[in-house]
């Protein structure tokens, strides 16, 4: 019987300190968003602010934005993406200042894995943590590779792009 490999690219998950951590400071970490009250740690978190799209739910989630080959976005594996699917117009509050945009969710793993192999192609290796992504092997992953941990971690981004 042989071992089981492990496999070429993992995302990492938020240990359950960070997930207790956020959930005490997340409502004073939207309010500073809200006034553009900025840290230099602070400078890259968005205030995303909308209605779900079955439940009416308000959410209002503080996140990280990325530049993903030159759009605005957000990776993440959270339930509350789902609202995004189909494309939803929303409220997100960057520094201070509040925008209408359309947030749109791609979670195909094809194309995720064509996302990311463009951006370690321009960005070097260094740019998978951006990602969430660690390597564990000592070489640029495989697109078959990055397919199959977008599919295995359920990872998504949504994009976000100005209202008309």
């Amino acid at each position: 019987m042989g071992r089981r490999r492990k496999p070429a690219v993992i995302i990492t998950s938020t240990p359950w300190f960070m997930r207790m951590w956020m959930r005490l400071f997340n409502p004073m970490v939207r309010n500073e968003i809200r006034k553009g009250a900025y840290t230099k740690s602070m400078e890259n978190l968005i205030l995303l602010h909308f209605h779900g799209r079955k439940s009416g739910k308000l959410y209002e989630i503080p996140v990280m934005k990325q530049d993903i080959n030159g759009r605005l976005g957000v990776f993440t594996d959270a339930g509350w993406r789902a609202n995004f699917r189909g494309g939803m117009e929303i409220e997100v509050f960057d520094r201070g200042v509040r925008s209408t945009m359309t947030a749109r969710l791609e979670n195909d793993p094809e194309a995720l894995a064509d996302i990311a192999q463009k951006m370690i192609r321009e960005n070097g290796l260094e740019s998978m943590g951006q990602l969430g992504m660690v390597l564990t092997v000592p070489r640029e992953p495989t697109r078959e590779e990055l397919v199959e941990a977008a599919a295995r971690h359920n990872l998504g981004i949504v994009f976000l792009t100005r209202a008309d």
